[in-house]
């Protein structure tokens, strides 16, 4: 992957570099406006000097060339000089005076007018000049003065300026590279630094970050406090589970030893047979806990994350949940029923939602044993489990969701981690868990609330 640094110096050099083109591209325009101008300028004065020259002889026109008038367009390069001197009577064609009398024609102009055109003489490009000037003459004669002169010169100096320009202009693209770069790299240093100071840190400092940056870092900064906040809740979730999962565990881990051991001293069947049937019993219990404690730790991450959330039925899930729940409840000798009054589309995880409908009939057969269940579905997401057993005490109700904690006096063999799960299950959906009396003030009612716009579109 490429790093920082070298992005933003190609997003930074790249558009320098355009913008050195475009400027040369500029440049030349310019360079070869100033330069044809320049040289334009030195033969319009050339055409001067040798018209100034004219004079009358009778009724003709004649010119005393000076030499100054064609030394002034010497160059370096040795451009080849044309000139011409015509002139022009009412009734007569163009009458050559002196000079080349090939050369190309301009178009016809007023007098006092001067034309400049671009012409090929003798197979190479030439400038020219040509300059109308009135005679003092009866009937009017017409004088065209006309210097020309190859444009190598012009082309040489006009890529003279332009290397020079262009040069220039490279070095000062990487002076902006060098200047760019330490730019760049000390603007980076708080970054740096501040990679330093997470890579110095040991696995179990996730104290926030105190470095002091630009406020262009401060998200990041708060973004990773964020982060280390959130793991410092999942590990301490994840300390509190184990220590949890190993106090709970152990004692009943130590029952089953002590009555294994108990019935392997027993010498008679029956007595054998007593002992065999309570470490079944035990061990059913013991069962029921650790999978009521992997029912937990899969619904801790999951409050975290809905990347495993599909859009699914809560009545689908809920009808088969008891379908698989009835066995279990008539052989406790309960009553179960599943009522629905329509769909009720959600956005969830459905094992999560399985174990959520199972732990809250799981409850009401363990606390209501010979009693009447019933679960039922309602739209637009509601799901109630409804017992006619003993019923929470409205000053116990906040408590029961704590893990692990039973209502003194309570009959049941449950673990006290029942509802623990399912508003665990609930919270990891958005939901919410009211407890309530059941019908007739006697019982418990459970509602399970997902929120509507989960419902409805399947996301937050």
């Amino acid at each position: 992957m490429r790093s920082l640094r070298s992005q933003l110096l190609v997003w930074l050099l790249i558009p320098l570099g355009l913008l050195m083109i475009v400027g040369a591209l500029l440049a030349r325009l310019t360079v070869q406006r100033g330069v044809d101008s320049a040289y334009d300028k030195s033969l319009h004065a050339a055409a001067l000097a040798i018209s100034e020259h004219l004079r009358m002889s009778g009724s003709r026109p004649v010119v005393d060339i000076p030499p100054v008038a064609l030394e002034m367009l010497d160059t370096e390069d040795q451009d080849r000089l044309f000139y011409s001197v015509t002139y022009r009577a009412p009734g007569q064609g163009d009458v050559f005076m002196t000079g080349y009398d090939d050369l190309p024609r301009s178009t016809d102009a007023p007098a006092g007018h001067t034309v400049f055109f671009d012409a090929s003489y003798r197979g190479e490009p030439i400038r020219a000049v040509a300059l109308y000037t009135a005679m003092p003459a009866y009937p009017p004669v017409i004088v065209v003065t006309q210097v020309a002169q190859t444009i190598a010169g012009r082309q040489a100096l006009v890529r003279s300026i332009l290397g020079q320009a262009t040069a220039q202009q490279f070095i000062l693209l990487l002076l902006g590279a060098a200047i760019v770069w330490l730019g760049v790299t000390r603007g980076l240093a708080p970054l740096r630094d501040l990679s330093n100071e997470v890579a110095g840190r040991t696995a179990t400092d996730l104290s926030p970050i105190r470095h002091r940056g630009p406020k262009e870092v401060s998200p990041l900064i708060s973004a990773i406090d964020q982060l280390m906040a959130r793991v410092r809740e999942a590990i301490a979730v994840q300390r509190r589970f184990v220590a949890d999962a190993s106090h709970q565990l152990r004692t009943p881990l130590a029952v089953l030893r002590t009555e294994a051991e108990s019935a392997l001293r027993e010498e008679e069947p029956a007595a054998m047979r007593r002992g065999l049937a309570q470490l079944r019993d035990h061990s059913q219990a013991t069962a029921h806990l650790a999978s009521q404690l992997l029912s937990l730790a899969r619904a801790e991450p999951a409050a975290e994350s809905a990347a495993g959330f599909e859009a699914t039925d809560l009545a689908r899930i809920a009808r088969e949940s008891c379908a698989a729940l009835v066995p279990e409840a008539v052989r406790r000798g309960a009553d179960l029923g599943f009522e629905c009054e329509g769909p009720a589309p959600i956005h969830a995880e459905p094992m999560l939602i399985h174990e959520l409908v199972a732990n809250l009939v799981d409850n009401a057969t363990r606390y209501a044993p010979n009693g009447t269940i019933t679960v039922r579905v309602s739209p637009p997401a509601t799901l109630v489990v409804e017992d006619d057993g003993p019923g929470i005490p409205p000053s116990e109700r906040d408590k029961v969701f704590e893990r692990f904690y039973r209502i003194r006096g309570t009959p049941g063999d449950g673990a006290g981690l029942g509802l623990a799960i399912v508003r665990e299950i609930a919270g990891a959906h958005r939901g919410t868990v009211e407890l309530d009396e059941g019908a007739g003030g006697k019982g418990l009612r459970v509602v399970v609330r997902f929120p509507e716009r989960w419902s409805k579109d399947g996301a937050r």
